[in-house]
């Protein structure tokens, strides 16, 4: 059980952070949409691309070189939710598995299989 705490108190101080630095970009965002439409009733428009010249596709990856606020914005707008799916993971099991504290005294031996940070299978044996 305080693996699973120490999990979802760690994983909710990232999400703050990135809650903090998404607020910073959507004003960084605004401020270049902004111009932009400032730019645009001089005469001056950005050409459009795609995808813009400064991303590069992998396989699973992308690589922003120098992104624009929005690209970065929706980066992190993916980590969060994520993130936040983690989270909510992690308390449904941590309320399903508050019934096995009370076999903490009969000396059980727990193992937990871990599959990309949540637990999976949980195994109970008698000392």
């Amino acid at each position: 059980m305080k693996s699973l705490d120490d999990s979802i108190a760690e994983y909710r101080r990232i999400l703050g952070d990135l809650l903090r630095k998404i607020e910073e970009l959507r004003i960084k965002s605004e401020q270049e949409a902004k111009l932009k439409g400032v730019l645009s009733k001089l005469g001056i428009q950005a050409p459009p691309t795609s995808p813009p010249a400064n991303e590069i596709n992998l396989r699973n990856v992308k690589i922003l070189v120098n992104p624009f606020p929005q690209q970065e914005l929706s980066s992190l707008e993916v980590a969060v939710e994520a993130l936040n799916n983690k989270i909510t993971a992690l308390t449904n099991i941590r309320k399903e598995l508050e019934v096995l504290s009370a076999l903490g005294d009969i000396g059980l031996r727990v193992v937990v299989v871990y599959v990309d940070d949540i637990p999976r299978t949980i195994i109970l044996k008698f000392a």
